[in-house]
């Protein structure tokens, strides 16, 4: 008898790392361009008359500026993808045990039974694990917010509530799907 056990998606931490370490980067360079610019804001006043002063104190701590804006914009992207290496997907006997909601840790459990299709969709740079589930509204529970966030995931990713980016995926899609026909019995199969 075949034995059945959890299969978390692999996911490469590549892309998280290297995110990251960019955003580091961008940060530092940043802060070194505004220190600079606000020495020479102090120790050269008579510099600031110039003509070419304009470049000094007004490009420079625009380009700065520029670099910490990318820098934080880069740290958002890297928590997503840190988020995505602590808590893939994960496909059981049961069902699909996932992170929707909550910040740590997995909150929602959806049973095959109620996973009406699972399907990879290339949707813009990356490609995303769309879990259509039946009274997808059941799992938000009370909250409008959270039901509401189900209701424009279910419109914009054509009927699916949850979505998942799978960006740097380690795994193909046809054995995904294989993974997936095995744990559900067949019941459900992986649309792509």
């Amino acid at each position: 008898m075949e034995e059945k056990s959890d299969f978390p998606v692999p996911i490469a931490a590549a892309p998280a790392y290297v995110i990251a370490a960019l955003a580091a980067v961008s940060a530092v360079g940043a802060l070194l361009i505004l220190v600079t610019v606000g020495y020479l804001l102090v120790a050269m006043r008579r510099l600031s008359e110039q003509a070419a002063a304009g470049a000094v104190f007004v490009i420079f701590p625009l380009l700065g500026l520029g670099l910490l804006g990318s820098a934080i914009g880069m740290g958002f992207l890297a928590r997503a993808e840190f988020r995505l290496l602590r808590t893939p997907p994960v496909f059981t006997a049961a069902g699909v045990r996932l992170r929707v909601f909550a910040r740590r840790g997995y909150d929602v459990f959806v049973p095959w039974e109620r996973v009406s299709r699972l399907r990879v969709a290339e949707k813009g740079p990356r490609p995303y694990l769309l879990v259509d589930v039946t009274d997808a509204e059941e799992l938000a529970g009370d909250d409008a917010g959270r039901a509401e966030r189900l209701r424009r995931n279910a419109e914009r990713f054509e009927g699916a509530a949850v979505v998942y980016g799978l960006r740097g995926a380690l795994i193909d899609v046809e054995d995904l799907g294989a993974v997936v026909h095995r744990l559900s019995d067949g019941t459900v199969a992986l649309d792509y």
